[in-house]
């Protein structure tokens, strides 16, 4: 299991400077189609890592952070939104030249995502794949991941859905 901290103070000047909460940022690390960057510039005295994905709130960030103990825990140490050449990066459409020059640096896949999520075998109604297929086509972020994301902002949001049973009678 992996754990999650970071510096309250950092977090709260974060959320001023970029307006993305290190809660939200945590939420990128169960992006399958996350890449992991090592940062080598700013790994001077510790290895420091960056992970460009998508966050439960839809939105594609680019998070700084570091391991700690065994990489059991993940500290965030900054979350921005990605830019548009980041963006391009992560749907695979162009190579870096900006900010970070993330075409540079080794990647991998998300090394967290498999330690963070359970596969499970679901059945959902053809119309419903379909909806979240055309978002995929829409959006560039794979159905199975916006289903993921829907029931994520559901989770956070504590929507529950409204059943009314018939009343026997």
């Amino acid at each position: 299991m992996i754990a999650f901290d970071w510096d309250p103070l950092k977090a709260a000047a974060n959320l001023r400077k970029h307006r993305v909460s290190f809660e939200e940022a945590k939420s990128v690390f169960y992006d399958e189609f996350a890449v992991q960057f090592f940062d080598e510039d700013h790994s001077t005295d510790e290895e420091r890592f960056i992970l460009l994905g998508m966050s439960a709130g839809a939105k594609l960030l680019l998070v700084c952070h570091c391991e700690r103990e065994q990489e059991t825990v993940v500290r965030i140490i900054s979350a921005r939104k990605a830019t548009k050449r980041e963006s391009a990066f992560y749907r695979g459409k162009s190579t870096m030249k900006a900010e970070y020059d993330l075409a540079k640096l080794k990647s991998r896949k998300n090394p967290y995502a498999s330690k963070l999520k359970k596969p499970v075998t679901i059945r959902l109604s053809e119309d419903v794949v379909e909806y979240f297929k055309g978002m995929a086509i829409e959006s560039g972020v794979p159905y199975q991941s916006l289903i993921n994301l829907y029931l994520r902002d559901c989770l956070a949001t504590n929507r529950r859905v409204q059943i009314k049973w018939p009343e026997a009678g």
